[in-house]
């Protein structure tokens, strides 16, 4: 971890969130094994998984508008504290799945757990901002790709073992555990944060509309946001086209596995926490990378070798069944999903005023949501006709499409052009790593 990366860190409320997401984290993904493994063990279906996928998106796609109008409403602070107790509260039934029958309480919980998702996700990323000066905006990024990368790395090697030890019902407590932990965690960190505007009606004492009417005038305040920003509007179409290959990677991953490596639930987690591997390793250099690129380059280069690992990850399996491949594979391609993230991340928040920036950011999740609906539909379509591996390709397609929607579409920075040149200057044999041509 580079000197810019300490100093964001060291900040004391951005550490305490950090902290809290990546305890809750741990928990989420510990869940992500031991929901997958039990709803095929009850009934060997990859249309039971495919429901449960479903269900964990639908909540985003129905309630992501008003998600966003709430957030840039109310305190964000608090909406993450009320959150992530709710959070918790709604992991509860899942103790009482035992028979293939208790399916319909697997996909409850996960609709009532994705219901209040967004909330968390979108009060953070609008809240980060707050946090961190405009200039460490990149490297702060980096930091949470970091943080989720950590969890994806304890949380699946934790949730394999506890799911063959203790159950999905064991699983369910811990995960509910973190998510207290991280209520309490955000609830140290100083001051009040509601967007500027919000506060400012408030403090003028501005008697609101009938709700609905608030509604629909604050939330076509944010798509007017959004559609007179040329970044904001390709980057909603980058987050579609990759959010199709995610429903399908999501519905077939475990099946994937299972059927084509043969593998049960320690090689399921062993995978992801392999990418959590190169997560990490992307996450620690990914503030010198933040420092060096504009925010396109990182989300262009490190989208086009992401979908690229991931395609030959899918595919290898043809010549060679066998799990290593595909833990080396995982660990590569971690790296420039951090740097991608950081790059998307980074974009975004300068994109939108703290005013809209909750909508902005629902937005977003309510576009993800449908596509990954879509891709969810299409791995069920998909399956039988066609071999599991070339559905899964679509995984790898899709991000190679994004990265060079980044780098063609997006407006070249001066940023750019400057880091450029200072590759090219740089001395033959330089350690220093160089930027991809833009």
């Amino acid at each position: 971890m580079n000197k810019s990366s300490w100093t964001v860190m060291r900040q004391r409320d951005f550490g305490l969130m950090w902290w809290g997401g990546l305890i809750s984290l741990m928990g989420t993904r510990m869940l992500q094994v031991a929901l997958p493994i039990t709803v095929l063990e009850l009934t060997g279906s990859p249309t039971a998984m495919a429901a449960i996928v479903a269900a964990s998106v639908v909540p985003q796609l129905v309630l992501g508008p008003l998600v966003g109008v709430l957030v840039d409403r109310w305190d964000r602070k608090r909406v993450l504290i009320i959150a992530n107790i709710g959070q918790a509260a709604a992991l509860l039934p899942l103790l009482a799945v035992h028979h293939a029958r208790d399916l319909w309480i697997c996909a409850a919980v996960t609709l009532l757990s994705a219901s209040i998702a967004p909330f968390v996700s979108t009060a953070e990323n609008a809240l980060l901002p707050r946090l961190v000066g405009d200039e460490q905006l990149p490297t702060a990024n980096s930091l949470n790709a970091l943080n989720n990368n950590l969890a994806r790395l304890i949380g699946p090697l934790a949730g394999g073992g506890a799911t063959l030890l203790f159950g999905l019902m064991g699983v369910a407590i811990a995960d509910a555990v973190t998510f207290l932990a991280a209520a309490l965690l955000i609830a140290l960190v100083r001051g009040r944060h509601r967007a500027e505007a919000a506060a400012a009606a408030e403090a003028a004492g501005e008697v609101p509309p009938g709700f609905v009417r608030k509604f629909a005038r604050e939330f076509a305040e944010g798509i007017k946001v959004i559609v007179a920003s040329r970044t904001l509007l390709i980057i909603f179409l980058m987050f579609a086209v990759m959010s199709v290959g995610e429903g399908i990677m999501g519905s077939l991953f475990a099946v994937w596995v299972t059927d084509v490596l043969h593998g049960e639930a320690p090689e399921l987690s062993w995978l992801i926490a392999a990418q959590a591997v190169g997560g990490i390793a992307g996450g620690l250099v990914g503030g010198r990378f933040a420092s060096r690129w504009s925010p396109r380059l990182l989300l262009g280069v490190g989208m086009l070798l992401f979908g690229a690992i991931d395609l030959a990850i899918f595919t290898y399996p043809l010549l060679w069944v066998n799990v290593a491949p595909g833990i080396v594979g995982m660990i590569l391609v971690g790296i420039p999903g951090v740097i991608a993230s950081a790059g998307a991340m980074t974009l975004f928040q300068r994109s939108t005023d703290d005013a809209y920036r909750g909508r902005a950011f629902a937005a977003v999740g309510t576009v993800m949501a449908a596509s990954m609906l879509l891709g969810t539909g299409v791995a069920v379509l998909l399956t039988g006709p066609l071999p599991i591996v070339a559905v899964l390709s679509i995984q790898g397609i899709t991000p190679m499409l994004a990265g060079l929607g980044a780098l063609l579409l997006l407006k070249r920075t001066e940023t750019d052009v400057t880091e450029e040149a200072e590759v090219s200057t740089e001395p033959e044999g330089s350690a220093e790593p160089a930027p991809a041509p833009a």
